[in-house]
Formats: C-alpha cells, sequence, structure tokens
C-alpha cells in the first residue's frame, strides 16, 4: 500500500470523533456505494434526469435470488403487471442499499464496525424501472463506554431519505452503528464458550422441511387479506431461514453484482489506493475488504476474537420483509419496520422469524396493522433481534 496508517488508525478518539461531527447534517449524495455502480441509472442515460437510484427489473429478479425470496411481483413481470402495482415490486428492504454513507464507511478509519439497529419507514410502493433521488446525512455521533472494545466504543446514526424526482419522500431508512477497535477487542469476547452446531442429516431434512411447509406454502399471493378479518393477537406462520453458510453469505453479498467493496485484481489496487487503511489482511496476507471478515470462521477468531464467523445484518431485515409480506399478499404494503440487534446469527445457525399482530387502527384514512417481530437461533434458542412493524391492509369497505 502506499500510505501509511496513521497513529489513530482503528482507535476510537476524541480527535475522529469531532472530526466527524463536522459532517453532522450534511446531505451527502455524490459519495458512497451508489457511484461504485450499484443500483443506479446508467451513466450514459440521461432519460432519468437527476436521479442517483433505480433498480431495474433484471436487477429486482437478480436481487431476489440474493435474497431467497422469490416472491412472483420480483420475479414474473407478467404476473406483476397484472397486479395493483402495474410493475415489478422492489423488495422493500433494498431502500437500505440506497444509502450514500453509513458507520461502516464513515469515520473512525480501521475500526470495526456492528449494527445496533435500524428502522425504516415507507410512504408508498417503489417499483422498478422507477429513477428515485436519495441521500444520507448524519444525525448523531458519540463516545461510549465498552468491555468488549477494551474501553472506549462510538456510536453513529444515520438517516437516508428517498424521494421522486418530483421531491415526494417515498421512505426513510435510519440505522445506528457501533464501532470499536479491533485489537482491543481480540481476546475480550463474551462468546468463548459458544460452540460451533455440526448438523446431522436428521436435523438437516427437518429444517427442510418447514422449507416445504412454511416458506414455499404460506405466501398468500393474489388472494388479499383483509383489514377486518386481521384478529389482535394472531400469530403470522413463521419463517425459517439457514443454517447460514459461506455460500449463502455470499450469494446475498453478490446480489448487487461486482462493485464497491467486491472487487478484485486492478479494481481491488485502486481501492486500497484510495483507502489504505481500509483492508484486512488474508490468510495469505493479501488485502480484502472489512466484508469479508464475516466469510471464515478463521478471520474472525484472528481479527475479532469471536468463535466463528457471523452473518453481517443486512440479510436479516429482507427475512423480516419476506414473512411479512407472504403473509399479507399482493394487496399489502408495507408501511414500517424498526429491529433492534441482539445478538449474532453466527455461520451453521437456522434462523427462525416470528410476528404476532398487537394492535390494527385507521389513521387518516389507512387501515393498518401493528405486529411484534423477532428472530431466535437454531439450535441454541437465543433471541437475535427483536422489533416491531406497521403493514397497511384493504379494507372490505373499499372493496366496489
Amino acid at each position: 500500500m502506499s500510505k501509511e496508517k496513521s497513529g489513530s488508525w482503528g482507535q476510537v478518539t476524541e480527535q475522529a470523533l469531532e472530526k466527524l461531527l463536522e459532517r453532522k447534517g450534511v446531505e451527502r449524495s455524490k459519495k458512497g456505494t451508489l457511484q461504485r455502480g450499484y443500483l443506479e441509472p446508467n451513466p450514459w442515460d440521461d432519460s432519468y434526469g437527476k436521479a442517483n437510484f433505480l433498480v431495474s427489473r433484471e436487477n429486482v429478479m437478480r436481487l431476489a435470488r440474493g435474497i431467497s425470496d422469490m416472491n412472483p411481483l420480483y420475479v414474473d413481470y407478467e404476473y406483476a403487471k397484472k397486479s395493483q402495482w402495474g410493475e415489478m415490486v422492489i423488495p422493500p428492504g433494498l431502500l437500505a442499499y440506497g444509502e450514500t454513507v453509513n458507520g461502516a464507511t464513515d469515520g473512525f478509519p480501521g475500526c470495526h464496525t456492528i449494527w445496533r439497529g435500524v428502522e425504516f419507514e415507507w410512504s408508498q410502493q417503489m417499483l422498478a424501472d422507477q429513477p428515485y433521488n436519495i441521500s444520507t446525512h448524519l444525525n448523531d455521533a458519540k463516545l461510549v463506554d465498552s468491555k468488549f472494545a477494551g474501553g472506549k466504543a462510538a456510536i453513529q446514526e444515520y438517516e437516508t431519505v428517498a424521494r421522486t424526482l418530483g421531491g415526494d419522500q417515498v421512505g426513510a431508512y435510519r440505522t445506528s452503528w457501533h464501532r470499536f477497535s479491533r485489537k482491543k477487542a481480540t481476546g475480550a469476547s463474551k462468546y468463548d464458550k459458544m460452540s460451533r452446531h455440526v448438523w446431522t442429516e436428521d436435523e438437516l431434512e427437518s429444517v427442510w422441511e418447514e422449507y416445504r411447509t412454511h416458506n414455499l406454502k404460506n405466501r398468500r399471493g393474489n388472494e388479499p387479506l383483509y383489514f377486518e378479518d386481521v384478529e389482535i393477537g394472531t400469530k403470522v406462520p413463521h419463517l425459517i431461514k439457514g443454517p447460514v453458510t459461506m455460500t449463502s453469505k455470499l450469494a446475498f453479498e453478490f446480489l448487487r453484482g461486482a462493485g464497491g467493496w467486491l472487487v478484485g485484481h486492478e479494481l481491488a489496487m485502486q481501492l486500497w489506493d484510495e483507502s489504505p487503511n481500509l483492508a484486512i489482511r488474508n490468510e495469505e496476507n493479501v488485502p480484502e475488504p472489512p466484508l469479508a471478515i464475516h466469510w471464515t470462521n478463521e478471520r474472525c477468531e484472528k481479527y475479532l476474537g469471536m468463535p466463528g464467523a457471523y452473518e453481517a445484518g443486512y440479510e436479516r431485515l429482507h427475512w423480516y420483509t419476506q414473512l411479512l409480506m407472504s403473509w399479507m399478499g399482493d394487496h399489502g404494503l408495507m408501511r414500517n419496520l424498526k429491529v433492534d440487534f441482539l445478538a449474532f446469527h453466527w455461520q451453521g445457525d437456522a434462523i427462525r422469524l416470528h410476528a404476532e399482530v398487537t394492535d390494527k387502527r385507521v389513521e387518516n384514512g389507512e387501515h393498518l396493522i401493528d405486529l411484534v417481530v423477532s428472530t431466535t437461533s437454531h439450535p441454541r434458542g437465543d433471541q437475535t433481534s427483536k422489533g416491531k412493524a406497521t403493514v397497511q391492509l384493504p379494507s372490505r369497505q373499499e372493496k366496489h
């Protein structure tokens, strides 16, 4: 690498915090993942004006495979055209990929990042081939005490807003991040007694059977779920994912195609020249992006003192929207999803997603259902995340 690491590299310091806070509230729409080829209008096509976010029909289908959710609204154009939306629907969680900066890329260079929580708000359904303008800003950042991080850690909070070219807000996406020194975290792990599960053939077959009877058969499709037919206390049929493998994680990471950190050879060299302190070193001492730390148990053990590789968090958000969209069907609309991350999903874990109706209400003419949501890991039975969701359903009173 052509540049030396500074003395504060990889450390959580007051100086780094002060530098980061200079960007508080500054709208950032030019730099970040959108400028590295992810889900944006073709640079040679000026028909989208100043849009910086667009997902084509082809990309929607590829994305559906990456998140392993083959909802016909995502993968069948003729089906989607006949729906009330009249176009292929973008999986709701993809709003997250509109962010132009976040806690993994902004401030505290060389420090590791773990998600604390996330909240989505959707004002309308996002559709394929529709241009949007998206920008992100830092809401706040502060230092906190942390035993896991060897003393000090940082918390960073961001907000991303998506708008139509006419300026109408489509959705908002808020995130909270935990930053800490990799070096200080090593050996300070609270996961020393955690062992990875080795699956038997019978155990795997029971998971595959849940896939067949829950994931593949519980999608409502074009049969409306009406507001009047939902009762408080209703439990949504659960969804199962996993066991998590390196292949499943790579399938998810590549859903946007090559770009950003996922590049090799000359493009990787240019990335390291641009951001010399970004990389970790693999087993052959060759630089790789921080994302690669999730891909092998050995890297997590070496860099973080953790017992194994873990899922990065983004995938979990798509599992939640799959759970709820499968339940409410084509006529429902995601309006809000707030998730607090409580624990990791380790490589080899299976995960079950649950939801239960807690309230129903009519607000500004919209028929809304509130739910609590959660994930649990198998075989340990840990609750790994919890949160709340709101969906909008059609009403029998609106039928013509």
